[in-house]
Parts: structure tokens; sequence; C-alpha cells
């Protein structure tokens, strides 16, 4: 290719969030352009110049790619274009400025447009039907597929297996941990290829032929479908974790200290709450696997940094750089894993990076406003150089940056709105820490609920002698906005996004009346060449589901927790209405919710004074079914990527689930009786419980031994309206977004512009209507929930997040897209590996037993007011020694 390509500044290709890549017609330099000269040139392809081609086929697929578009007629280009821009018209992620091209290329036409007419239109074309709009997509998954290579083998069996009963361990043992560590999929990935790199050396090409399908201990080289597969056999033991709550807080003495909590009690528990959620994922998958929109983007590092171990790369200079995957994924491991010493050990202080409070230590509102531990950490610019606390709050490096834009704007606005309920001192809460996810009694201690316990039950004498449970500001707030989000989730999604959630109602009644198949009709490559591959049946996931069920009933006749059977088919009607919504939610932002909140207040008004039946309700509705169902979806998702057959996922699964419930109970007894201090403030190794244990317990009193009635008619009366207000923002929002973008314009050009002067006009133009104008846009559900996200996170977890999504998911796909493509997701995983491993090695040598290492730089975060971390802006008056109502007269 050869000659000058001239170029027409307008039309671009974005990201996910609206990130641009190279543009078709980017204002480049002409003279680094390959080819053509417009129109008249025979092969389109010829136009692209390589940089460009490098952004549209990351990955080696150039020829590929180049022969769709050379390929294409004017008139099937201009069908696809039509047919995208409606599909994708409530397409949160898709490109924006693609959109606006798409458009322009429809309504101006060959003479309008420009003389890239023809190649701009071919190439939007090819990426909607041939390959993705979604860059990080493209930069992960391949646009065809060979169903000749090895997936199902022996070997990715035992190593998936292995290294899931190792990743069991890992995050069971890490779960109380605040923050918590995890050995996740992006981590596993580097220990698990040497281990498959040192099978291909050492077995032996022995084998048994079965139904005409030879199976090997040593089929050949190890391949990145089996590299895949292995990982989500593996990705399963995340999940295992999801009934340890429960077993925590019943089974420990600082919390309902239970003592019939044993091995086989966790044992069933567990078995049931995994097998219930696998069988409800048969559901979920109509809404979040098969649908193009279903981006899921937090599992792009996971497919990205297997490529990179897996498949050789071809040699080239991005920006001056030229190292591999491979081993740039390997350097930065190395030394994220020596860094991690210095934040977790050496010198924590640049972990919890409080500096602003060491100014005046003992100063209250400078602790408030800026600290890390009591404080909100709102003026704090720069608050941790700790990798696992910048990324606590958001996955920077993966989540489009709308998402965590819209979410830390909401952040500092549910900062705000603690300071007022702190300050105002509403619901007794300046007696109190701001921001814990503790509960209190009236004398500013931790409450202790054997108190008022008598076998399970509320005892009213006890409890009006005592205290009823007082919660911080920031709690108030995280339990508020909780309320607040169902109706705004529910109804925004269902309504916003109903052409797609509709269409997959309709799907799944006609895959379970007439067995239609999951990929017909599809437009997207990835469906379609997962056409080939058998679908698990539904009925499959339903025996799952119902065996589940039956293990559940068995479970509450023989142990004495007092909660009925009913609650179970309670638990699954709730989610089969609330779950599709929000499992939607996961796979287009990246976010991950339960339906906690909703199903803790539904208990507390049905079961009040039983905390066993709320948690136990709390652990089937809002883990097992859509959480552990959104997880195994995603896990889908990811095999639908790479093209993995969806019945080697689920035959994988089916069997981890059962091996994994073992050592996930074996190592939670390990934990409950090994770990000295577990759950108390000060446990050395940061094993507080604050993000597991605390929060539950602190609901569990809240709603399920006072039950929702009290809460809501006399201790935290607001809490009722939230439910309302939610709706009202939802449908502010809906109405807004579906007819301002119309109507506003002609109101403010007709009613508005005539009545003002030039100049003031000039002026609201530029503020007032701008700023209306990107709240048409707005997503309240991320609102709300970068408002949810408090006590105990703070501003200090989620400030370095944002910072990084600026970097890595603006900037960088805006000005670098082709480096941004290549090592993006890379370094996530990379990064992340390093603090696990780090973070790992470090527990076992200097924190089982641990050794101290006493100065300055360990102990500077935690002096003063921000590192104590109990007191309230006011004093408990002494001559009561308690706040509040007076005894005897608690509501």
């Amino acid at each position: 290719m050869s000659g000058n390509l001239k170029t027409n500044p307008e039309p671009v290709i974005a990201a996910d969030d609206g990130d641009e890549i190279a543009s078709p017609s980017s204002d480049r330099d002409p003279e680094k352009t390959q080819s053509g000269s417009g129109t008249n040139t025979s092969r389109i392809g010829d136009q692209i110049p390589h940089e460009m081609l490098e952004e549209l086929a990351p990955n080696g697929e150039g020829e590929y790619i180049l022969d769709k578009i050379n390929n294409m007629t004017e008139e099937e280009a201009l069908a696809i274009i039509q047919e995208s821009l409606v599909f994708h018209s409530d397409d949160w992620n898709f490109p924006s400025e693609m959109r606006e091209r798409m458009k322009r290329l429809l309504e101006l036409g060959p003479k309008g447009y420009g003389e890239f007419y023809d190649r701009d239109l071919r190439i939007d074309a090819t990426m909607m039907r041939y390959s993705s709009p979604y860059p990080g997509v493209r930069a992960v998954a391949d646009p065809f597929d060979d169903s000749s290579i090895p997936i199902e083998t022996i070997r990715a069996y035992f190593l998936g297996i292995a290294w899931a009963v190792i990743g069991t361990f890992m995050s069971t043992f890490f779960n109380s941990r605040f923050p918590a560590i995890g050995l996740n999929g992006n981590v596993i990935q580097i220990l698990l290829y040497p281990c498959a790199k040192f099978l291909v050396w050492a077995l032996p090409d022995w084998g048994v032929t079965l139904f005409g399908v030879r199976h090997s201990l040593n089929p050949g080289p190890w391949t990145f479908k089996e590299q895949m597969f292995a990982t989500i056999t593996y990705n399963i033991a995340i999940y295992t974790t999801n009934s340890y709550g429960m077993i925590l807080v019943q089974k420990l003495d600082v919390y309902y200290g239970l003592h019939y909590v044993t091995f086989g009690y966790q044992l069933m528990l567990t078995l049931f709450v995994q097998l219930m959620g696998m069988g409800f994922a048969g559901y979920l998958r109509r809404f979040s696997v098969y649908p193009v929109k279903a981006l899921w983007p937090t599992i792009l590092p996971k497919i990205a940094m297997n490529r990179a171990l897996t498949r050789p790369e071809p040699k080239e200079n991005i920006y001056g750089w030229t190292i591999s995957r491979y081993k740039f994924f390997y350097l930065c491991t190395l030394g994220m894993f020596f860094y991690y010493w210095l934040p977790g050990y050496l010198f924590t202080a640049l972990a919890t990076f409080n500096w602003m409070t060491w100014i005046a230590p003992e100063n209250f509102t400078l602790a408030i406003l800026t600290g890390s531990n009591l404080g909100l950490g709102l003026f704090n610019p720069i608050t941790t150089f700790d990798w696992n606390i910048a990324t606590s709050s958001y996955d920077a490096l993966a989540l489009p940056f709308f998402s965590t834009c819209t979410q830390y704007f909401g952040g500092i606005l549910g900062g705000l709105i603690i300071l007022g309920i702190y300050y105002s001192n509403m619901n007794y809460s300046a007696y109190l820490p701001i921001n814990s996810s503790s509960a209190f009694a009236n004398d500013g201690k931790p409450y202790v609920v054997q108190k008022v316990v008598v076998n399970n039950k509320l005892d009213e004498k006890l409890y009006q002698s005592y205290s009823p449970p007082f919660y911080s500001a920031g709690y108030i707030l995280t339990v508020g906005a909780n309320f607040a989000f169902y109706p705004v989730y529910f109804l925004y999604i269902m309504v916003n996004q109903w052409a797609t959630v509709g269409k997959a109602y309709v799907d799944f009644y006609k895959g379970l009346r007439y067995g239609k198949g999951n990929y017909e009709g599809a437009m997207d490559v990835h469906s379609r060449l997962m056409a080939k591959y058998p679908e698990v049946p539904d009925w499959w996931f339903l025996v799952i589901l119902v065996g589940a069920i039956v293990v559940s009933v068995i479970f509450l006749e023989i142990y004495p927790l007092d909660t009925p059977v009913w609650l179970v088919f309670l638990m699954i009607g709730i989610n089969l209405v609330f779950a599709v919504p929000l499992s939607f939610l996961s796979a287009t932002t990246g976010t991950n919710l339960g339906l906690g909140a909703l199903i803790q207040v539904i208990t507390g008004f049905i079961l009040p004074g039983n905390p066993n039946a709320f948690l136990f309700s709390q652990t089937l509705g809002s883990w097992a079914l859509a959480g552990y169902g959104d997880n195994y979806v995603q896990d889908q998702k990811m095999a639908h990527y790479v093209k993995i057959p969806p019945r080697s996922v689920f035959r994988s699964q089916i069997g981890t689930i059962i091996i994994t419930c073992f050592v996930a109970v074996a190592t939670q007894n390990f934990i409950l009786e090994n770990v000295k201090g577990l759950c108390t403030p000060t446990q050395a190794s940061r094993f507080t419980c604050a993000n597991d244990g605390n929060p539950l317990y602190a609901s569990s009193l809240m709603w399920g031994l006072l039950g929702s009635r009290r809460m809501f008619d006399s201790l935290y009366p607001l809490f009722k309206w939230c439910f309302l207000i939610g709706t009202g923002i939802a449908l502010l929002f809906l109405f807004g977004q579906g007819y301002g973008p119309k109507y506003l314009p002609s109101f403010r050009d007709k009613v508005i512009k005539p009545r003002l002067s030039e100049r003031s006009f000039a002026f609201l133009d530029r503020t007032v209507f701008r700023l209306v104008a990107s709240l048409l846009w707005l997503n309240p559900i991320l609102v709300i929930q970068g408002i949810q996200h408090w006590a105990p996170s703070n501003m200090s977890y989620k400030t370095p997040g944002f910072i990084l999504s600026c970097i890595f998911m603006y900037w960088l796909p805006r000005h670098r897209l082709a480096w941004w493509e290549k090592y993006n997701y890379v370094l996530s995983a990379a990064l992340t590996a390093g603090v696990a491993i780090s973070a790992l090695v470090m527990f076992f040598a200097v924190g089982y037993n641990p050794v101290k290492l006493d100065w300055w730089g360990n102990k500077v975060s935690w002096t003063g007011v921000d590192g104590r971390g109990t007191a309230g802006i006011l004093e408990i008056p002494k001559e009561r020694g308690y706040f509040g109502p007076e005894r005897g007269s608690f509501p």
C-alpha cells in the first residue's frame, strides 16, 4: 500500500465509555499513512494505515478484517449500520463518537460526509458484524474460532481443580481481612501457566479413546483454550465464601456464639448455597450471557492475561514499546511483589497515608474531613501508595470510565450527606464514630447481643435495661441509600433497557416451551461462532436447583434455627423478579451488588425478633441466588468470548463446587479456632471483619432482632421514605431523559432566550443549560451506588481508583489506544498478582505469629484522633453514663 491519505477530522471510533480509538478519519500526519486516494481505490482496505489497523485488529487478525472490509458492499454496510443504530440505541457502553459517526454516514451520504465515506462506512459495519464495536472486547476476543483445539483435557481439569483448592483456601483465609486479599483469576494465571508447561514437559502421551475421542495425559502444547478452561474451573473457588459471613456471625463469641454451628452444619449450608446459586444461573444466563450488550468489563483483564501467557506475539513497536505482554506481566508482578513489602509491612503509613492529619493529630475536624480511619478522606488528594487499597473500591483498569467517574462523584455527595447527618446529631450519631460499620450501645461501646437474647429471641426486659443498637452516620447513609437503590435500579433498567430485557424474557419462555436456541437471530460474531456448540439444557439447572431446595429444607428441619421452610421459596420468588435487572447492571457497568438490603427489610417485617431467620435469608437470597448465580454467568460470558463449549464449563464447575466446599469449611474452622482476636478492631493482621462479620452482625441486630417495624416506626423512621425517594429519582430521570432531549432545546430557544439579554443567555447556556444537558445522560443507578459505598469504606479508598481510571480508562484510550489495548489489562492483572503473592508470603513470614516493626513509619497513621477511630464529637453525659432515650422507654 502506498500514497497519502487525506483526512476528514470528524469521524472517530470510540471505546466502551466513549473513548477514542484511532479514527478511520483522524487528523494524523498524512505522510504516515499507507494508502489510497479516496473512494476511487479498488480496495477499500488500502486506505487504512498500519497504525489504524493495529487498533481495529489488535491481536493480529488484520488480514481477516481487511478481507471483510474489502468484500463488503455498500448496501450490506448500510443495512448493518441501520440495524446497529437501532439495536444499540439504549446501550450505555456503546462508543458515543462511533454512534455519532454512524448517524452522519446515514444522514449525509457520500457527498456530504467526505471522501472517506466508503472506508468509514465499511469499517464501522465490519466492526459491528465481524468483530466488536467495543475496543476492550476487540483487545481480548478473536472474531473466529478453531473447534479442533483441545479444551477439556485431563491436565486442564487437574490444574483447574488443584488451584481451585488452593484458591478456596486463600479466599476463605483472607475473607475477614480489611481490605480483603484474594487469589483471584487474574492472579492464578501466573501460577497456573508454568505448572501447565511443566506437565507438558513431564507427562507421557498416554491416553484412552472414548466415544471416538482420544483423551491423553499430554495431547501436545498447552493451548489458550486449556488455559482459559482451567481458569474458569478455578474461578468457582472465589465464590465458596458466600456462606462464611453467616457462619462467622453465628459461631464467634464476639457475635452470637451459637455452639451448634459444627463442621456438618457448615458443610451442609455451604453446599446447598453454592448449588442453589448454580441452579439459578440457568435462569440468569438468558439475560447476562447471550446479549451483546452484556459486556462484563471486569472479565476482560483475565482473558488478556491468558492471551499474553499462551500466544506468541508478533514483534511490533507501539509508541516506542517493544516488550511482549508476557515479559511485561512478569516484570510488573516481580516489581509489585517486592514493592508491596513497603506499604504492607516496612512502612505501613504508605498504605494508610492520612498525612494531612499528621499536621494536627488531635484536631477532630481535620481527622473527620481528611482522615482515612475515623474520617471521611474527603479532602486528601493522595491517600495511599498501596495498590490493593487503591483498587479496593473500583477495578480502575477494567471498569468503564463513565462508571467509575459517576460512582466517585456519587461518593463525594454521600460524604457531604454524612457530614450533615453527623453534625446535626441525627439519631444520636454524633456520639459515635462518623463512619463505622459496627453497631454500638448507648454507652458508645460495641453492642453485645448476648445481653438481650434468650434462646435466640429478643428478651424485651433485658433490652429495656441495656440499649437499642445505634449506628454511625456513615452506616445510616449506607442503609438508606441501599433502600433508595432498589426502586432506582429496578425501574430504570426495566424501562431504559426493556428492549433487551424483554427480548430475553421472551427467549427464556420460548426456550422452555419450544426449545428455541440461545443464539438464534444473533447479530454479533461471537454468538454466531458459539452456536455450533451444544448449549446446557435448562432442565439440567432445574434439577440442581430442586436438589438444593430439598437439602435446604432438610437443613432447616434438623438444626434449631427456628426458621420456617417457606422462607426458602420466598427468597427464590424475590430473586426471580429482582435478580434480572441486577445481573444486567453488573454485566453492563462492572458493578456487583446483591439484594441484601431489600431482603433484610422483608425478613424483618415477616419474622421480627429472629436473627437466625434473618441470617439465613440474607445468605440464601442475597448470595446464593443473585450473588452466586451472577458470578456463574460471568464465567459463562468469559467462556463465550474465548469459545469454550457451555457444557464443558458446566461439567467443570459442578465437580469443583463439591470439592471446594469441603476445603472452604475446613479453612473456616482453622481461621475461627486459630486467629487470635478475630473480628476485633485491633487484630494485628487486619482480620477485623469490617467488611463481612461486622456489617452482617449490625444488620442482624437492626432488622433480624428488632424487626423492620420497630426500625421504621421508632428508631430510624427516615428509612421507610428512602424507597419512595428512590422511586421519585428513577421517575425523574426516566422522564427527563425520555423527553428532555426533545423539548429542552426548544424551551431554551423559544422561552428563555427572548426574555434575557444576549450576555445573560450566553452565560446560562455555558453553565446551567450545559449542566442540565449533561444530567440528561447521567446514570442514576451509578450515582446511588457511589453514595451507598460507605461504612467502612471512605474516600481514601475511592480517590486513588478514580485517579487511576482518569489515566488508564480515559486519557490513554484517547491518546495511546494501541498501547492501552496491548498492555492495560496485563498491567492490572500483574499488579494484582504481585500484591496477592507478596501478602501471602508476608502473612506466614511475619503476620501469623506477629513480628512487629515498631518505628514512626508504622505508627504515625494510627496516632491521634484519626488513628484511634473510636470517638464522637459529643461526649456521653457523665451523670447518666449513656445517651439517647431513658432506660425502660426504649423504642
